[in-house]
């Protein structure tokens, strides 16, 4: 409850009266304000502002203050104050159509309504979706609620330790060497450019996007940025600002790409203009496929492709194709990719000496 006391203010030379009042919080603290009440003192006496003009003026404030001390328990409340704090968050932008649906659905509900049963009930009335994308909208459940219960209008976050049932991974299934060659083939120009960068180096589309003329050296990549749905960011992790040798099967297509490109900024372009999300290739590739006679996969696959390529050649590290791919950790390929290295270690070199000073040499990589 919220105490109010106020009082017509003569401010002299000014020519309306003023109305100065006070807001007594339950935790103690005093609010003083002073505000217009756009009256001219020339049409009304102060007689008339104390005994008609304020107690109206008063009802009205009282009223005020409830409904925004209501509006101030509702979910899209602390909703507003989580988008501010997570406004310059990577991928801020792409996570919006997620936020949206949340406050769609819990906007109106006062925090202390919400329970457990509700948050689960929202979840699956997001259909048949992968669990790594619901938890995407758990998060920011969890993350409205946890501000709630900091200004201790709930005592406990009812969307925490909610426990979403195992569903088998996807099983990987790259692309054959044949299937890369009869796709790289039957592509257009720009597409079998895009798609010669991606098998061969297993770079992120938005990465490959996101590629400016600058960034082609002689020697490497460098992976500075990322594009995805008009958005130009930094790549999606802090290991994936990356430099990447420069494998000698990608350099025709950085080439005819560098060439295509030459009046733009950036490698991939249209008219000028950078292309600003992978879909600008989708409906070719899936037509492309189609052509090819080859069972639909996502255009990410060629990375993939690569990472189930560099493991089967038993020629690299685990680590090294980490840091090639732009993972923080081999945790993620261990993984992941567990069914590619089960029995990577017997194609080793027995004839090699450990404790040479050639041993860990880097070999060179290339897909027929």
């Amino acid at each position: 409850m919220i105490d109010l006391k106020a009082s017509i203010l003569d401010r002299g030379s000014r020519k309306h009266w003023y109305i100065r009042y006070q807001l007594f919080f339950e935790d103690g603290s005093v609010e003083t304000k002073e505000e217009s009440t756009k009256v001219l003192k020339t049409e009304k006496p102060l007689k008339y502002m104390q005994t008609k003009y304020l107690p109206a003026w008063i009802s009205k404030k009282q009223n005020e203050l409830s409904l925004q001390k209501f509006e101030s328990k509702k979910f899209s409340c602390f909703f507003q104050k989580y988008l501010t704090e997570h406004d310059a968050d990577k991928g801020f932008l792409n996570r919006l159509p997620i936020y949206r649906k949340v406050v769609q659905y819990f906007g109106d509900f006062e925090v202390s309504k919400i329970n457990r049963q509700m948050v689960k009930d929202f979840l699956f009335s997001l259909g048949d979706i992968k669990n790594d994308s619901k938890k995407k909208y758990l998060t920011c459940i969890k993350g409205v609620l946890d501000i709630a219960l900091d200004s201790e209008l709930i005592s406990k976050n009812v969307a925490k330790d909610i426990i979403f049932s195992k569903e088998a991974k996807e099983a990987i299934n790259p692309f054959s060497t044949d299937e890369i060659s009869l796709v790289l083939k039957n592509a257009d120009n720009m597409l079998m450019n895009y798609l010669g960068i991606a098998f061969y180096t297993g770079m992120r589309s938005g990465e490959i996007l996101g590629l400016m003329h600058g960034d082609i050296l002689s020697d490497k990549i460098s992976i500075k940025r990322s594009i995805s749905r008009g958005n130009i960011t930094s790549p999606k992790t802090i290991g994936s600002i990356r430099d990447i040798p420069m494998f000698e099967s990608v350099k025709p297509f950085l080439r005819e790409q560098i060439k295509q490109s030459s009046k733009s900024l950036y490698l991939f372009n249209q008219n000028g203009t950078n292309i600003d999300d992978v879909s600008f290739f989708r409906y070719r590739w899936r037509e492309l496929l189609k052509i090819c006679n080859i069972p639909y996969r996502t255009i990410y696959n060629t990375r993939h492709t690569f990472i189930t390529a560099m493991l089967n050649s038993g020629k690299f590290r685990i680590m090294d194709i980490a840091a090639i791919v732009g993972h923080t950790s081999p945790q993620m390929i261990m993984t992941r990719y567990a069914g590619f290295i089960k029995e990577n270690h017997l194609k080793i070199d027995t004839n090699l000496e450990i404790f040479s000073d050639s041993f860990g040499d880097s070999l060179k990589f290339k897909i027929d």
